[in-house]
């Protein structure tokens, strides 16, 4: 009798605790059908309003090519024709045209080859963008961006200098030179024994010393008596330490002029 009611509790035990987790079960159920009915609208309108934003920047991108584009042809036009007041216009007729997204453009500053920053010829723009972008959830995504971008005018420049002559542009009052530009302060005339000259080396003295200057670019006043030094012995007037660039006796031919004008003195032994 005892065993027989035993067996009883312990199956309404049993029948409680299933019932226990079944309603637990349902009420996750519901639970998750709660979080989904919240968190599903919320992700489809940020898919919707991210989609928008992608468009409207792809919309600015090509906006700002068009602008780029149009005052390059505005700058090779300048040469010829003055088309100053027609880029605007053509700007904002193809930027309308080819982007739905595109509202209004406002031409907030506009300059043609006008003077800016100490610089001359340049060709101004600054415009703003009013954009849309409708989407399927009837959300009107709106934003306004404004770029601006600046260039100069393919026309050239005019200054106040004296013209060359023909004879000048034909190169007939020329006279051509050789300096050594990386360390020199003469120019030569070819056939200049400082041109084809070749150095000896030897051991640093005090008669080399008096013969010759230390060379500058090296520093070869700084080497003590004994110290490996070159010379030219032909054509020369320094003493070197290895490595001078001045023992490459590499040199230019210029204009005498140019020379001149850069300081360079004739040399005694050709007379430049």
């Amino acid at each position: 009798m005892a065993g027989a009611m035993f067996s009883r509790t312990a199956t309404n035990k049993a029948k409680r605790i299933i019932s226990a987790l079944r309603q637990t079960a349902s009420d996750r159920r519901g639970s998750y059908l709660v979080e989904a009915a919240i968190t599903l609208p919320m992700f489809i309108i940020a898919v919707v309003v991210m989609s928008s934003v992608i468009l409207m920047y792809s919309c600015i991108e090509s906006c700002t090519f068009m602008a780029a584009s149009e005052l390059r042809t505005g700058a090779a036009e300048a040469i010829a024709a003055n088309t100053g007041p027609l880029i605007p216009f053509r700007l904002k007729k193809q930027m309308t045209e080819q982007h739905s997204r595109i509202d209004t453009v406002h031409i907030r500053d506009y300059g043609y080859r006008v003077s800016r920053w100490g610089q001359d010829e340049l060709i101004v723009l600054t415009a703003g963008l009013d954009m849309k972008s409708p989407n399927p959830l009837g959300i009107r995504a709106q934003a306004e961006y404004e770029l601006s971008l600046v260039t100069r005018a393919y026309v050239g420049k005019i200054r106040d200098v004296q013209r060359m002559t023909a004879d000048e542009m034909a190169g007939a009052d020329s006279h051509p030179v050789f300096i050594f530009p990386k360390r020199g302060e003469k120019y030569h005339s070819r056939g200049c024994g400082f041109l084809t000259a070749s150095y000896r080396s030897g051991s640093l003295t005090a008669g080399i010393r008096r013969e010759y200057k230390p060379c500058p670019l090296c520093r070869s006043r700084k080497a003590s008596n004994g110290t490996k030094v070159y010379y030219f012995p032909a054509a020369g007037e320094s003493y070197h330490l290895g490595g001078c660039p001045a023992l490459e006796r590499n040199y230019i031919e210029i204009d005498k002029r140019d020379a001149e004008a850069r300081g360079y003195t004739p040399c005694a032994k050709c007379g430049g």
